[in-house]
């Protein structure tokens, strides 16, 4: 998985039910009226859904969560694996496509196309506060059947309680990279600095589907490492799109004073090794990362705060919590030639070349 912040969206720690804990964890005496609050008591099954649509991607994953209570320690319910994922047999989690104008009332027999998700537990969450040993994903290879022309609707229903929960999302439009034209990777003098300006068109004109609202630049640096095929992918800040229109293009200055630092400092994280630039095959790769409206707010309502104020939950999840959404990671454009220049400073790093 990239490295950039859109894609971070399945790893950042936004465990949302650690606010409900509170809440279930809490006990007040309403003295107005002398009602004890019981966390324990009617408690309600909320389902957390994770769910980011990629056209380009193999496969699409789904992550399905649920919130707690109980009596006891609540931080010896955290570690326990039952009492975050449900088990296999308990849900069935399901994905169908309709073209826009059959959506009303969602009825199944006028979707266009049907996807079961298969349960795994191949995924290993990180270590932290909660049960980090392998972590249940529900997974249906997608490869070269999805189409923007269509709007996707996530179900997930508990087998056992008859607990539904459902969203929908449109695809990402197809974009195209514009700069810098051509196979040469460089950066020239701009106002004294040796810049690289990238630039993509927000949505390419007729293009299906939803113009992307937030985009995010990345390098993809590809070398040779003790003879074998290796890359670092360098990131920079994501970019939000203000235009409302077909096929209008946007710009983004990237330094050549932060690529260099990158290289350097991720290609030495790889630890010592022979390494050696690629010959007559893109080197250098641009690629321009995009998310629809959906994921770009959970980005946006996910950032630190500087105001006191406590953000409200952002979730497109009826019935539960979480997000489903899509974005593009593989729209991109390779560099066979660069600057000998910018080759001898790499070089000069005592990092392997």
């Amino acid at each position: 998985m990239q490295a950039a912040y859109i894609c971070l969206i399945m790893k950042r720690k936004t465990y949302i039910f650690l606010s409900l804990l509170i809440i279930f964890i809490s006990s007040f005496v309403i003295s107005s009226c002398e009602v004890e609050f019981d966390p324990n008591d009617d408690w309600k099954e909320t389902t957390i859904v994770y769910g980011i649509l990629d056209q380009d991607a193999d496969t699409t994953f789904i992550r399905v969560q649920k919130c707690f209570v109980g009596k006891g320690n609540y931080i010896q319910f955290a570690k326990q694996k039952d009492s975050i994922y449900y088990k296999s047999e308990d849900l069935d989690v399901r994905m169908y496509a309709y073209f826009p104008w059959d959506t009303n009332g969602w009825d199944t027999t006028r979707a266009q196309k049907k996807y079961s998700f298969i349960y795994t537990e191949s995924y290993k969450k990180p270590e932290g506060g909660f049960y980090s040993e392998v972590a249940p994903v529900y997974y249906c290879v997608t490869k070269n059947n999805m189409s923007a022309d269509l709007v996707y609707r996530l179900e997930v229903r508990n087998l056992k309680t008859g607990n539904f929960v459902y969203s929908k999302t449109s695809l990402v439009a197809d974009y195209k990279i514009t700069k810098p034209t051509g196979t040469a990777f460089g950066f020239p003098l701009v106002n004294g600095q040796n810049i690289l300006i990238a630039g993509w068109y927000t949505r390419n004109n007729g293009a299906s589907g939803e113009m992307a609202r937030l985009f995010q630049p990345s390098i993809r640096f590809n070398f040779m490492e003790n003879g074998e095929p290796a890359y670092v992918d360098l990131d920079f800040k994501p970019k939000a799109n203000p235009y409302q229109i077909n096929e209008t293009e946007i710009t983004y200055y990237i330094y050549s004073t932060d690529v260099l630092s990158q290289i350097k400092s991720k290609v030495s994280k790889r630890g010592t090794a022979v390494r050696s630039f690629f010959q007559d095959t893109p080197c250098f790769e641009i690629f321009i990362y995009g998310c629809n409206d959906v994921l770009s707010n959970y980005i946006s309502n996910n950032q630190p705060s500087e105001s006191l104020v406590e953000k409200p939950l952002y979730t497109n999840i009826n019935n539960g919590i979480g997000i489903f959404a899509s974005r593009r990671l593989h729209i991109k454009k390779g560099y066979t030639q660069w600057d000998p220049r910018f080759e001898a400073t790499i070089k000069g790093y005592d990092i392997g070349f």
